[in-house]
């Protein structure tokens, strides 16, 4: 009898002691990240049989498990993977939206001001002064322009940089999910549940999805399978697949993220669906900031060929023909590393030029060979077009003209970056303010000998190229009142024409307009303008760039307002995304600690009735061990 109360004592006491050390450490462990709450289930004994009726054997430890949900687990992985992207990459956006806050100061306050100091030399053209601040304020948008694309590229620097800081932390938290993956098998084997280690992985698995999004599957040995967005293994049982970034073959400039196969990286999507912090660094580093650069890019280009080309009609302070106000700009063209070659060489070369800079788009192109076809993909919208004239006759498309010599290749490409480096390479190529070319190299004049009312409303230098016979002496000359014969008396050519007043008479790459009524025997004598230090016909036209629609149907104020808008409005949205995903992950969060985390008042309580349970354990074994002493003194006396 007494050993039978022994027994159950005994068995309630080491309940009771392990649901105590269980709560305590609950209590223990209530502020460690990843912990569950773990809880005791109690089973009761096989009873005996006595007489007929049947009598309990104490109780058992039935298990100790985790309070686990696992639909709230992965809610939280996912939503943490969605967190650490949305609030990275507005964290980097806001930079790029920085470089565009100040009105005062910074790359459209410098455009603003060069266009300001224009206008300004429109009204003082032979003040050497107003020309040198006109240049001066030149080489300074020059310099906005070289700044924002080096603080673009310190960006992207940084991001890739720290792309590679979280790849090694994804690998060693892959190693060490594969190490619990192999502990968790062994304990599970043996059976029982070994719940830190579950713990730990699940908590791993947490940090894991703060640096890219991952997947989990659940194996009949408790072991789990990690796979990445794209169904990429990271984790099968205890192996591990390494992550890895290298140049991309068809554009080294660019980087490639994905997972090791060999020497080489199976790469991830550059949209942002890796999701966690790689996915947010390679969205920012791969699309946002070439956007941006792309689009303050072609502003730049634009500029430099539109100035460019008015400068080159007109004539400066020294007589002399106009040049280049800006260095003259190229589009960017990258060979894929994997193009067949020729005795070493590429088997074939690309080359592109602006043939029109109004109609530049700000994007990068791909021109791949496809079935012995050039075939051109602009990146931003992925519009393909197909350059059939191409390697023989060279191809133009969005402003930019192909040549291609050698001979193609199937599954040869090259990368055109038409204007994304355009920011960076801009500069300032004259040296000294009486370089500008604010005056028109032709005037016009009327005889004072004429008869009729002819005035000049206009005499403009018409481009793009400056024609070699511009400053001939020329004479327009009126046989009636509506024929006219233009004389040049330089080169000996001649043209005829019917007059109508208002309407532009063209010669030699310059357009004059007329007014008024003409007699026969009138005339207007067109040539050099010798002197003309005063005239600022040319640089009233450079002034007039700011407004006129030359960024793809947009003037440049417009098109800048453009890009910081679209800026803004991308980084405004990237907070939005952040602060939702925020909120959602704490839903998530409190949901499952609400359900696993520990509650310190109610642990308090089962420590209580656990401590009684161990005292009236304690209290049948002191009971059965004095009735087994009577028992004894009894048989003793007998």
């Amino acid at each position: 009898m007494s050993s039978g109360l022994f027994s159950i004592g005994s068995s309630a006491l080491t309940a009771a002691y392990a649901a105590l050390q269980t709560t305590g450490n609950n209590i223990a462990n209530a502020n460690t990240p990843g912990y569950s709450r773990q809880i005791v289930d109690f089973s009761a004994q096989v009873e005996t049989s006595l007489s007929g009726n049947y009598i309990g054997e104490g109780v058992a430890v039935a298990s100790i498990h985790r309070a686990y949900d696992e639909l709230l687990t992965r809610q939280v992985e996912s939503a943490q993977a969605a967190a650490s992207q949305t609030g990275t990459r507005a964290t980097l956006l806001n930079q790029v939206s920085n470089l565009f806050a100040s009105t005062t100061s910074g790359l459209g306050a410098a455009v603003n001001q060069f266009f300001a100091q224009m206008q300004t030399l429109t009204q003082q053209p032979s003040s050497l002064a107003v020309r040198q601040t006109a240049l001066s304020s030149a080489q300074q948008m020059a310099a906005s322009f070289n700044d924002a694309y080096a603080r673009l590229q310190q960006m992207q620097q940084s991001a890739n940089q720290q792309i590679g800081q979280e790849i090694s932390t994804v690998n060693s938290t892959s190693a060490q999910i594969a190490r619990l993956n192999d502990q968790i098998a062994l304990a599970t084997s043996v059976g029982g549940s070994p719940n830190d280690l579950l713990d730990q992985r699940d908590q791993a698995i947490r940090t894991l999805n703060q640096s890219i999004g991952v997947t989990t599957m659940k194996q009949s040995d408790g072991s789990i399978n990690v796979f990445l967005a794209n169904g990429q293994a990271l984790v099968v049982g205890d192996q591990v697949t390494q992550m890895g970034m290298g140049p991309d073959p068809s554009n080294p400039q660019n980087i490639v993220v994905g997972t090791k196969a060999g020497n080489s990286i199976v790469p991830l999507s550059t949209s942002g669906s890796a999701g966690g912090n790689i996915g947010a660094l390679m969205q920012f580093s791969l699309q946002d900031v070439p956007t941006t650069e792309n689009q303050i890019g072609r502003l730049a280009a634009v500029i430099s060929s539109q100035f460019n080309q008015q400068s080159q009609l007109g004539q400066d302070l020294n007589g002399a023909p106009g040049v280049n106000f800006f260095s003259s700009l190229s589009p960017t063209v990258i060979a894929s590393t994997t193009n067949a070659t020729s005795g070493g060489a590429p088997a074939e070369t690309v080359t592109a030029t602006f043939s029109d800079a109004t109609k530049l788009q700000a994007s990068d192109y791909r021109l791949q060979v496809v079935s012995g076809n050039y075939q051109l993909t602009r990146l931003s919208d992925g519009q393909q077009t197909t350059l059939s004239s191409l390697p023989g006759t060279a191809a133009t498309v969005d402003g930019i003209t192909i040549s291609v010599t050698g001979t193609a290749t199937n599954g040869d490409s090259f990368t055109l970056e038409p204007v994304r480096a355009a920011s960076a390479n801009l500069a300032v190529s004259i040296g000294q303010p009486q370089q500008i070319a604010a005056a028109s190299p032709v005037q016009a004049s009327i005889p004072a000998a004429n008869t009729g009312t002819l005035t000049v409303s206009s005499l403009s230098v018409t481009g793009p190229a400056r024609n070699p016979n511009l400053t001939d002496a020329v004479t327009v000359s009126f046989s009636s009142p509506t024929s006219y014969t233009i004389t040049d008396s330089t080169s000996g050519t001649s043209s005829s024409g019917t007059y109508t007043s208002g309407q532009p008479i063209s010669f030699n790459g310059w357009s004059l307009t007329l007014l008024g009524a003409s007699h026969a025997g009138d005339s207007v004598n067109v040539g050099p303008n010798v002197g003309g230090t005063g005239d600022n016909t040319n640089a009233l036209a450079l002034a007039q760039l700011q407004n006129a629609n030359v960024v793809n149907g947009t003037s440049l104020g417009s098109a800048y307002a453009a890009v910081v808008s679209q800026v803004g409005t991308t980084t405004a949205n990237a907070q939005a995304d952040q602060q939702n995903q925020q909120t959602i992950l704490q839903n998530a969060v409190n949901a499952q600690s609400s359900m696993a985390g520990v509650n310190l008042d109610e642990e308090a309580a089962k420590l209580m009735q656990y401590q009684q349970q161990y005292q009236a354990a304690a209290k049948v074994i002191s009971i059965a061990s004095t009735l087994f002493n009577q028992i004894l003194s009894i048989a003793s006396a007998g």
